[in-house]
């Protein structure tokens, strides 16, 4: 982020220092041609991360759902075992939260097979039947939406894309710095489209590694998970401080690196 901020930054002030092209022809239809197809191909791709976006997002919130359903009904079923599947929900959560991306699934296989058997261990009466299909229903619905994750993580865009958007995104400001006068206004017209085209490239970047969602939902939805198996808030040991935010009591759990607590 700090690179970005400083790359805008030099973007900006490059016109105010760069003499004048001197470029007798107008080039404002210039301008506009490559802007157009910058902002066309920028748009498309943007579209399909978004759409990627929004899909993990349900994902990831219907896996957390799943997992507090599952502890729920594993205390109605067997009162005095279902502390088994709570732990092991705690450890799956916690080694998602140690991943700190959202393509942990292969890396978690051995916590949620730790999960199946620790539902398998529940204590099953027959009046517990309905609790227990809609457990199972429920276990599926997990499984489902790992094997999605998995899919919907991965990048989009490949270095042939990438290649394409720099090299229009270059385009758009040698021609944008063909049209200046040596004006004032001139520079900052420049400058600021230049830092836009790039704020454009940071942040179909930073959608389509994940970076956006992994900070919006990393330490907030899995709060819901720890409330409900009567865990304290777990954060990783490299969560910013201003996430860390603790529970009714007052605390909170920190790993520390290498994954212990």
């Amino acid at each position: 982020m700090k690179k970005d901020i400083l790359f805008g930054i030099i973007l900006f002030i490059i016109p105010f220092f760069l003499p004048s092209f001197g470029v007798s022809t107008d080039v404002g239809t210039l301008v506009t041609a490559t802007s157009s197809v910058f902002a066309i191909v920028a748009g498309f791709f943007i579209a399909d991360a978004m759409a990627n976006y929004l899909r993990l997002q349900t994902l990831i919130s219907t896996e957390n759902a799943s997992l507090i359903s599952i502890a729920n009904n594993a205390k109605k079923i067997d009162e005095k075992n279902f502390t088994v599947v709570h732990e092991a929900i705690d450890n799956y959560v916690i080694a998602q939260l140690d991943e700190g991306t959202l393509s942990h699934i292969f890396s978690t296989q051995t916590q949620i097979d730790n999960l199946d058997s620790a539902i398998n261990k529940l204590q099953i009466q027959d009046e517990d039947a309905v609790s227990l299909d809609h457990l199972l229903s429920v276990k599926e619905k997990v499984a489902e939406c790992r094997q999605e994750i998995a899919l919907a993580a991965k990048r989009n865009l490949t270095v042939g894309h990438w290649l394409t958007l720099i090299t229009l995104g270059v385009l758009v400001i040698l021609t944008v710095l063909a049209i200046r006068d040596g004006t004032l206004f001139m520079n900052i017209v420049a400058g600021s489209m230049m830092v836009g085209t790039l704020a454009v490239l940071v942040l179909l970047r930073e959608m389509d590694n994940n970076h956006l969602l992994e900070k919006k939902l990393a330490y907030e939805n899995p709060r819901e998970v720890f409330h409900a198996i009567g865990k304290q808030p777990y954060y990783p040991h490299f969560a910013p401080l201003k996430a860390r935010v603790p529970d009714e009591s007052g605390s909170y759990r920190l790993g520390k690196k290498g994954g212990e607590l």
